[in-house]
């Protein structure tokens, strides 16, 4: 009886002719060489544009206030000073958004466009950062950056909790790639008011100031933590805007949060109808170049914002994304916040 032969079929020629091609190689058989993967360098975002004749300030204080509706700050006569001084004589961003609950996610986000996936419960990153941030590239472009923390107890001090100091509000510290020495001329992690310097024009071109958890509003019941931290920022801030206005520099003044309290936190949405859902926050730029006014930016502005409006100022390339929501409710990556300066010919 013949032999009844069966022909491989297409299928298994291929198979086959694929597991030769992996194993060939690695027993000798041919000389064939390994796949090398090629290293291909991921590009920066460039930097968004800035037009000739607005203004690229000298100087850039940035201050941090903690857990405000904007309705109980604006028009509040406990703030004073933010209502009669820099919302009068500033301008005041009416549709601002903070981007999450807990607090720590919104300094990052506002310091490196991104919460780093910190969570949500103000817990310290467990490691050291290395993404882009506004502190890095500020430094890297030529320019300088300082952090000037209240209560910080030393000079590139990494400790989380100390008094009234609280390391969740600093984010420059987490990062590696951003100057942590011991000294004021090697460190970007400084006191105030003790390293923040009498003679302003020895100021970075861009500082963060952080108030501790009184002085920023954070502790106590609301319209006292309120009527504290608007005497600070008199008593302390004060003397550098009236300087700032007469010297290209600008003083802004933001929430990292309003004071809708989650056990859980999460990210927040800016297109929510309920003001204390979307995380309504005061924002004022005020200073140098500045046409005092209440200014909507279209669908309004986040963290984020700030950062490359910054970003752009200075010709950085930009650091993490826009918070989903805020795309999903109309606030592009990309808005700058132009509107509010005076432009010269």
């Amino acid at each position: 009886m013949a032999r009844n032969e069966t022909k491989p079929s297409r299928l298994t020629v291929k198979i086959l002719a694929l597991v030769l091609a992996f194993l060939l190689p690695t027993v000798g058989i041919l000389p064939v060489a390994s796949p090398v993967l090629a290293q291909v360098p991921v590009p920066l975002p460039l930097p968004l544009p800035w037009a000739a004749g607005l203004p690229v300030y000298d100087h850039v204080v940035i201050v941090v206030e903690e857990n405000k509706d904007y309705e109980q700050i604006i028009g509040n006569k406990n703030a004073a000073y933010i209502n009669d001084v820099l919302k009068k004589e500033g301008a005041s961003l009416t549709k601002c958004y903070a981007e999450e609950h807990h607090s720590e996610g919104n300094y990052f986000w506002l310091f490196s466009g991104s919460n780093q996936h910190v969570g949500f419960t103000d817990k310290i990153p467990s490691h050291d950062l290395t993404t882009g941030n506004l502190g890095e590239g500020l430094i890297h472009a030529g320019h300088s950056f300082k952090g000037y923390s209240e209560g910080l107890p030393e000079i590139g001090s990494m400790v989380a909790e100390e008094d009234h100091y609280a390391r969740k509000h600093v984010p420059w510290v987490s990062f590696s790639n951003v100057p942590r020495g011991k000294t004021v001329a090697d460190s970007s992690n400084l006191r105030f008011p003790q390293d923040f310097p009498s003679d302003y024009d020895s100021l970075p071109t861009v500082a963060f100031v952080i108030p501790n958890l009184i002085n920023d509003m954070h502790d106590g019941s609301t319209q006292p933590a309120i009527v504290a931290g608007d005497k600070w920022l008199r008593q302390h801030i004060d003397g550098y805007y009236k300087w700032a206005k007469q010297h290209n520099s600008l003083l802004i003044l933001t929430f990292d949060e309003n004071s809708q309290f989650s056990f859980t936190g999460g990210m927040t949405d800016p297109g929510d109808k309920d003001p204390k859902k979307a995380n309504h926050i005061v924002t004022i730029f005020a200073g140098a170049h500045i046409k005092p006014g209440e200014y909507a930016e279209e669908k309004g502005v986040t963290h984020v914002n700030i950062l490359r409006t910054l970003e752009a100022m200075y010709k950085l390339s930009r650091s993490g994304n826009q918070q989903f929501n805020a795309l999903k409710a109309g606030i592009a990556d990309d808005y700058l916040i132009k509107d509010v300066f005076d432009v010269t010919p």
